[in-house]
């Protein structure tokens, strides 16, 4: 998947239906209008959604021209919850980003 500079790949509030790792390019996170962090090549977005199946906890926008790749729900789900290390690790990286969004608001 590609997203154009100021393209939102992820709006805070709607349903998860996808998790992306980005391959190339820079994102910009924001939570309430507020900017939290920045997204590069290696990063993932979209778990949490996914992992706690509530609505996205923040808006993800395209700061470069971006190249993510994406696995939708239940690839994801299978992926993660079907193997405890990565369970777990999934897990922590909720916990963290969650802590994180509570601090913003």
């Amino acid at each position: 998947m590609e997203a154009r500079v100021g393209e939102a790949v992820i709006s805070e509030g709607e349903p998860g239906d996808r998790f992306y790792v980005v391959a190339d390019g820079a994102l910009d996170v924001s939570i309430g209008g507020m900017q939290v962090g920045v997204l590069a090549r290696g990063d993932c977005f979209g778990e949490i959604a996914l992992l706690r199946d509530v609505p996205r906890t923040a808006t993800v926008t395209a700061r470069s021209p971006v190249l993510l790749d994406a696995l939708d729900k239940s690839a994801f789900l299978a992926a993660v919850t079907g193997h405890d290390p990565s369970a777990r690790a999934a897990d922590e990286l909720v916990h963290e980003r969650l802590e994180r969004a509570t601090i913003v608001r």
